[in-house]
């Protein structure tokens, strides 16, 4: 078939490869001038950094793909920015004074770093390439609405369900402990003997991984079956309106960044947040990128500092949050070879472990922990509740050819979803974009043993109800199935 030729309006097109090369040879010349013992560490710390920054510009440069543009940002940040300044000052977190000594450890994690990031980049061109667009109209545009709803009785099932569950949620855990901290939420679980241990796998995914699963599939759906039908708020159906409202206050119960992780947290909100504005042009794009970087190399460090206080000057800020607590995914992957080294490889127990989550270890004696826990064990941490970064996990399960295949598949589908959502042609894959998106984040930093409880059952819902689409007239499109019509798609 041949391709309609491209229309650009554009009067100035500036590459987006070129900031990234120009840092490039910045890199370089630090490496070469600064005087670091270990050049060489640094300059795969940079090439990381730099294929996550190019990834991340490239994602944005013919409008928005929101989950690759989560992926790359976060990278660039926590995989990137983080071990070249603990490269630089020589430091790490959870004062570990070892884990950079191991020059050969050292190298081979950073090794496996570019791979991860190298692996996801041509798994996201290979979907590129062989899913080509069939049409090439104008830029993507955030006016474009769901081309259909799923099915009304679906959404108002999952919040019939949330209603029900949600009383014996809140009986088992105690109302208060969803607006305390953490720690007080946690002290009051233990007093009251609702952890973990105590409930058992099924009955505590019962009470705490389902009600999130539901309130935020309740929510996104209820607000595509608002938007593809929007014109304007007199106008909108009350029930979609009532299962809305029923969704958002269960987000704001059971996943409210005051008793939750800020990942869980984001994930209800910031899926909220992009579902609702739809960004997908080129400007909504700039906006999306802007923001991801401001809050990666600036909220997220500083969350560090702040719960610190420790800083004196601008100097001592700079190396307290890049070498803080929160950025331990360096030296977890270092910490990982150290345990593969001793161990060997695990073959999947813990990611088994984590997608069957709901098996009570008193029925599972082999269950395995989160495995960022046996590595800081390993590691000799006091603390053991630290990050994981997925590639990490990939190769003390399955060696580098697992982390070669996982990322690339990894890759692969997120381009797929990101693909779907920028035609706007409601395709289904399309409607999963906001949610992964906000999911990169966590799922970056893992241990995957701690998030797929949550994050999967939330998939699974979702695609309940996104697979329960009514098949028939497009809602506003009045296009009959199977016939012709003109997509939006972006400029590739």
């Amino acid at each position: 078939m041949r391709y309609p030729d491209r229309v650009s309006t554009r009067t100035l097109s500036i590459n987006p490869w070129a900031p990234p090369l120009a840092l490039v040879a910045i890199a370089i010349v630090v490496v070469l001038t600064a005087g670091i013992p270990d050049a060489f560490a640094l300059l795969l710390a940079s090439v990381s950094a730099i294929i996550a920054l190019i990834g991340a510009i490239s994602s944005a440069s013919h409008g928005l793909r929101p989950a690759s543009v989560a992926f790359y940002v976060f990278w660039f940040s926590w995989l990137g920015v983080g071990p070249i300044v603990q490269l630089t000052l020589q430091r790490v977190s959870w004062g570990d004074t070892v884990a950079l000594t191991d020059r050969p450890a050292v190298h081979g994690a950073l090794l496996l770093t570019v791979l991860g990031v190298a692996a996801f980049w041509v798994g996201s061109k290979f979907a590129d390439q062989r899913h080509a667009p069939s049409v090439f109209a104008t830029e993507a545009s955030s006016d474009v609405r769901p081309k259909a709803a799923v099915r009304g009785r679906v959404v108002v099932l999952l919040a019939v369900a949330l209603l029900a569950l949600s009383p014996f949620a809140i009986r088992v855990f105690g109302f208060a402990t969803y607006f305390s901290s953490r720690n007080e939420r946690a002290l009051a679980l233990r007093e009251s003997g609702n952890t973990l241990d105590a409930l058992g796998g099924a009955q505590f995914a019962m009470f705490t991984a389902l009600p999130i699963a539901l309130a935020v599939s309740t929510m996104l759906l209820s607000l595509y079956q608002i938007q593809s039908s929007w014109n304007g708020i007199s106008q909108a159906r009350m029930q979609h309106l009532i299962t809305f409202t029923i969704g958002l206050a269960g987000c704001i119960v059971f996943a409210n960044p005051l008793s939750q992780t800020r990942f869980i947290a984001l994930t209800a909100f910031g899926t909220l947040a992009v579902a609702l504005f739809r960004p997908r042009s080129r400007g909504a794009a700039v906006i999306f990128v802007a923001a991801a970087f401001f809050a990666a190399l600036i909220v997220y460090p500083l969350a560090t500092f702040f719960r610190g206080g420790t800083a004196q000057s601008a100097a001592d800020l700079t190396a307290a949050t890049f070498t803080g607590n929160d950025f331990d995914g360096f030296q977890q992957v270092i910490n990982t070879i150290h345990y593969v080294d001793a161990n060997g490889f695990t073959f999947g127990i813990q990611l088994l472990s984590a997608a069957l989550f709901f098996i009570p270890r008193s029925m599972w004696a082999a269950k395995a922990d989160p495995a960022s826990i046996d590595v800081a064990t390993h590691a000799g941490y006091a603390f053991t509740n630290l990050s994981m970064p997925i590639h990490a996990e990939l190769y003390m399960q399955f060696g580098v050819v697992g982390v070669a295949a996982g990322m690339l598949a990894l890759g692969y589908f997120t381009s797929r979803v990101d693909a779907a959502w920028m035609s706007g042609s409601g395709a289904k894959l399309g409607y999963f974009a906001p949610y992964l998106a906000m999911v990169m984040f966590g799922l970056l930093r893992g241990p995957l043993g701690s998030l797929v409880p949550i994050y999967m059952p939330t998939f699974i819902v979702l695609a309940i109800g996104i697979a329960a689409r009514p098949r028939g007239r497009s809602v506003d499109s009045g296009i009959r199935p199977g016939a012709a019509r003109h997509e939006v798609l972006p400029r590739r």
